[in-house]
């Protein structure tokens, strides 16, 4: 089965996430690529991933992708931006997932449900919906969803690809549930 290359990178900051991209965006990167090579918004990073032959939308994912891994939920956003109103279901998880860091977390469930309308069945959205509302929303909707989650994981029965994932994912949200509120709560900057 072919793994397309931002999925390692999503799959890392979510426990194992394996789903492919919607479709090529590469009709979303044209002029806005060249404006930002023209700005120097997109630097010798990209000149790198050009270099390993992905495509525009692959580009843009890892760079996304590694800014949120290493903490910069802003930067992360400011380059998923020009792609928002053709955003993949990919795109809105990393969105999600750069509010949530940020703090945002109207903005991240938006984001989640987002993913989940353009692919239902998107695993690590719905896991990361879960986390969410599990952790900083709806307690009621976070049970709902881990039902869900759990259904899905017994239907398994250790045979699907994503079952680690599932596993994990059920876990976590678990775990989120059990919290008390005050480890929920966001730190103070």
């Amino acid at each position: 089965m072919f793994q397309h290359p931002a999925h390692t990178l999503i799959g890392a900051l979510l426990a194992g996430t394996a789903a492919l991209l919607a479709a090529p965006a590469s009709a979303q990167v044209g002029g806005v690529q060249q404006q930002q090579f023209e700005n120097g918004f997109l630097t010798a990073t990209t000149a790198q991933l050009g270099a390993q032959n992905l495509t525009g939308a692959e580009i843009y994912i890892r760079r996304a992708v590694d800014a949120l891994s290493e903490g910069d939920f802003k930067r992360s956003l400011a380059i998923l931006r020009p792609y928002r109103l053709t955003a993949s279901y990919t795109d809105m998880l990393i969105s999600g997932l750069a509010h949530k860091g940020l703090g945002d977390y109207a903005a991240a469930r938006k984001d989640y449900e987002g993913a989940l309308h353009k692919r239902r069945n998107y695993l690590a959205a719905q896991i990361a919906l879960a986390e969410l509302e599990a952790g900083h929303g709806d307690k009621a909707a976070a049970l709902k969803l881990l039902q869900d989650l759990n259904a899905r994981h017994d239907a398994c029965a250790g045979t699907c690809p994503d079952q680690a994932e599932l596993a994990s994912g059920v876990d976590r949200v678990n775990a989120a549930l059990l919290a008390p509120a005050s480890a929920q709560a966001p730190s103070a900057p």
